[in-house]
């Protein structure tokens, strides 16, 4: 795919400073060296950098003293993720293609076209045109797919799920796995059937090696547009709204209701039925043990408003710095004591 400054600049809504008719191939680092290629400055440290780049054209926030082409954008970091998946967009299934060593089943409902990889089994199912379902995936009976998904190598969708177009799991993720239900019987566990299902909404991307358990009774769900990390879990019955984000390592026991535009950092635990408000963002390392309905920044454990965790955090550190003046303080008062008594000694 051949772009040039001036047809990027159209695509990004930006203004174009330079060479417009310069053929662009790709996106790189502003160390590298192509006349072909586009990077990004979005910090003004990056200054020198872009005066010395050998890059083809940058994104910029401002005008900058550089040979490169440069478009000038509101949003640095937004415009270059558009022309990095411009050029590298998410895999689509061109042509309908079964390896041969792909196991469907013969009432399988594949809406050409479709790419299913070496080894991957599909069950009684529905899926969608476009979508690629990659080697060694499986995808049990009654599970809906819908359209231009991707399922990466090792992505196990269990039964009966449903997801949305555009869905993108990356691997060894599993869906619908058994919730965490057991009930006591004098000193053993019974389990707690799981009935529910799973559902995944339009364009929800889930990252590798994530768990998604399955609903007791109802479904767990995602909203549209919600981005999932690397290692993430969310128990059984969770609902999450729409264009949430959540960082790798974020633990969310069952029940748990989350609104829209909720943003977790990593490493945040969330306790089981919980309620998470719209536009609350939680920094990491977190423990949520109680609701949070109102939106604004939070973190801590316990769990507290962000500015509030800053000046505990404050707080401490001069609390120790004051028990260092106070153990000075301390041993000069002994050693004025023990003079006096030496004196007195004396008379």
């Amino acid at each position: 795919m051949t772009e040039t400054v001036s047809s990027l600049a159209a695509l990004l809504g930006g203004r174009f400073v330079g060479n417009g008719a310069l053929p662009i191939v790709g996106v790189a680092d502003l160390r590298m060296a192509g006349a072909d290629r586009i990077g990004f400055v979005r910090d003004v440290k990056y200054r020198d950098a872009a005066r010395s780049t050998r890059l083809g054209a940058l994104i910029v926030y401002e005008e900058l003293d550089t040979q490169a082409a440069q478009i000038v954008v509101e949003d640095v970091g937004l415009a270059f993720a558009k022309v990095a998946l411009h050029f590298h967009p998410v895999p689509r299934a061109k042509q309908h293609s079964i390896h041969p060593t792909a196991t469907v089943h013969p009432e399988a409902q594949l809406e050409a076209p479709v790419e299913i990889g070496p080894n991957a089994v599909l069950g009684k199912v529905k899926v969608g045109a476009g979508t690629v379902i990659m080697a060694g995936a499986f995808v049990g009976d009654g599970t809906k797919i819908g359209r231009d998904c991707v399922l990466y190598p090792r992505v196990v969708c269990y039964h009966g799920l449903s997801l949305g177009d555009r869905v993108v799991i990356h691997s060894g993720a599993v869906i619908g796995s058994d919730g965490f239900g057991y009930a006591r019987d004098g000193a053993k566990w019974t389990k707690v059937p799981q009935l529910g299902s799973v559902r995944i909404d339009d364009d929800v991307e889930i990252g590798a090696n994530c768990t998604i358990d399955r609903g007791a009774i109802g479904d767990t769900k995602i909203g549209a547009r919600t981005k999932i990390d690397n290692l993430c879990h969310f128990g059984h019955n969770c609902v999450v709204g729409e264009d949430g984000a959540f960082a790798g390592a974020t633990f969310v026991a069952g029940s748990t209701v989350f609104g829209d535009r909720v943003t977790m950092a990593g490493h945040v635990s969330i306790a089981g039925h919980r309620k998470i408000g719209d536009d609350v963002r939680i920094g990491g390392n977190s423990c949520v043990l109680f609701d949070v309905e109102e939106a604004g920044d939070y973190m801590g454990y316990p769990l507290v408003e962000k500015r509030k965790w800053i000046r505990l955090m404050t707080a401490q550190r001069d609390l120790l710095e004051l028990q260092d003046q106070v153990d000075e303080l301390r041993k000069a008062i002994e050693q004025a004591g023990g003079l006096g008594s030496e004196r007195n000694d004396a008379k």
